[in-house]
């Protein structure tokens, strides 16, 4: 039988002959409301105990979840450190990279520039070559001319060569 605080507040005992109580009676109620009591306080101490280890798991996943909170916390701040110097590295690269473009257009812009200059010395000492060769020409079709016209007006000359032949030695 479980006992309640209203248990305890009414009950009443058996008046013995004198005027008092059964000493049986309240003999065995002292050892039942003992027992049911110590049965409580065992109760409580397993619930308490309880307690403390439920509590010691709450502090112990709190503490977990204060330490995933802080890793997170370091593993964001570090990806975003990391977003940031790899922008800052790309960005370097790209402007490297430009650099270099614009060092190899403005090579290659100083190249074609020497080219052309070659080209235009080219074509102008082509041109004096065509012009010189166009006089000298000019110059080989007159006296050509010039030689035609003498044949023509001289009467025609004996050998002109044959004082280089060696003198002609006589038979006999």
């Amino acid at each position: 039988m479980k006992l309640t605080p209203l248990d305890l507040q009414q009950k009443t005992f058996r008046k013995v002959r004198l005027g008092g109580l059964d000493e049986r009676e309240v003999r065995s109620w002292l050892d039942l409301v003992a027992a049911q009591l110590e049965e409580l306080v065992r109760k409580i101490n397993r619930q308490d105990e309880e307690l403390r280890r439920r509590e010691a798991r709450i502090n112990e996943f709190k503490d977990r979840e204060q330490l995933l909170q802080q890793t997170l916390t370091t593993t964001q701040k570090l990806a975003e450190e990391m977003k940031a110097n790899a922008r800052k590295e790309a960005d370097i690269i790209v402007s490297e990279a430009e650099l270099q473009g614009e060092k190899i257009i403005a090579n290659a812009q100083a190249r074609r520039l020497q080219l052309v200059g070659e080209i235009e010395e080219l074509k102008r000492a082509r041109a004096s070559f065509a012009q010189q060769l166009q006089a000298m020409l000019d110059t080989h079709r007159s006296l050509l001319d010039q030689m035609r016209g003498e044949q023509q007006t001289e009467p025609p000359a004996g050998d002109n060569v044959s004082f280089l032949a060696p003198p002609a030695t006589k038979k006999k």
